[in-house]
């Protein structure tokens, strides 16, 4: 059994000394493979402060981390959810973008970035992007109660009620959406 490694673009098992991944062709050539290490740790170091509500200090860590390793499409991905957090809509939309720059089938991407636009106040834009979510992956319950909140803003009642009405077809016991639905039908 041959030795493997995990690309570190894209995750998967490859055998050690090949030149490029076969899956994504990612290049293991030129001497990145140590930044690249540093740069997944901090991406690794950088979530953790996330999920201890600290986004303010992992945005400098995803930073560095994009600099060393400027293809790594999921801490491009974390960089513009931790900006959004902190309300740095710009900031948030140029990281995301970036991300969908990189991995254009990145429905998550454009879900968040939908949620930053949403944020800011824009709706269209938010519609937009989480239509796109949605066309690359019609499953993603979440975008359809997102994009229902944001055609409610626009006060669009017949796209809200259907995108709440799929979305419960995924989350039948989500109790608020219901109650969002039932509100719209009635007119209210």
């Amino acid at each position: 059994m041959s030795e493997t490694t995990r690309c570190f673009n894209c995750s998967k098992e490859v055998p050690l000394g090949v030149e490029r991944c076969p899956v994504c062709g990612f290049s293991f050539l030129g001497g990145r493979i140590e930044a690249i290490k540093e740069a997944t740790e901090l991406n690794s170091q950088a979530q953790l402060l996330d999920s201890r509500g600290k986004c303010d200090e992992s945005v400098p860590l995803y930073r560095k981390a994009v600099e060393l390793y400027p293809e790594f499409v999921v801490a491009w991905y974390n960089l513009g959810i931790a900006l959004g957090k902190l309300s740095r809509h710009k900031e948030a939309m140029e990281a995301l973008g970036q991300a969908i720059a990189l991995k254009q089938d990145f429905a998550a991407a454009y879900a968040a970035r939908g949620d930053v636009r949403a944020s800011a106040g824009d709706y269209d834009g938010a519609v937009s992007d989480y239509s796109m979510a949605l066309e690359l992956y019609p499953d993603y319950a979440q975008a359809y109660y997102k994009r229902a909140l944001a055609w409610m803003e626009m006060e669009k009642t017949e796209e809200a009620r259907q995108d709440l009405e799929d979305y419960l077809f995924y989350k039948p016991h989500d109790a608020r959406a219901r109650r969002r639905l039932e509100r719209l039908k009635g007119g209210a």
